[in-house]
């Protein structure tokens, strides 16, 4: 399967900006419904939930701005083993 080249670089840099916006997205909405999850937990006097739903919260937020800073990596600098000074001129 041959791959189209545009300036480069096999994937563009909107494609990874565009991935990056839709993370930070999605990381407010699951920082959003983790906090109406929690105090609705309160709310109905289930407070020891609170804390499994804070965990589950951390790990996706942690796990999403991993991603957001992982594409803003290969937005500046390319897939490495694919768009790298040396794999270019080999």
């Amino acid at each position: 399967m041959a791959y189209a080249r545009k300036g480069d670089r096999y994937v563009s840099q909107s494609t990874w900006f565009a991935l990056s916006q839709s993370t930070l997205q999605l990381v407010t909405t699951v920082t959003l419904l983790s906090l109406t999850a929690s105090l609705l937990a309160v709310s109905m006097g289930a407070p020891d939930d609170v804390a499994v739903i804070a965990l589950a919260a951390v790990g996706a937020i942690g796990l999403g701005l991993a991603l957001v800073r992982l594409f803003g990596f290969l937005e500046a600098n390319g897939i490495p083993l694919l768009e790298s000074e040396s794999a270019s001129t080999a």
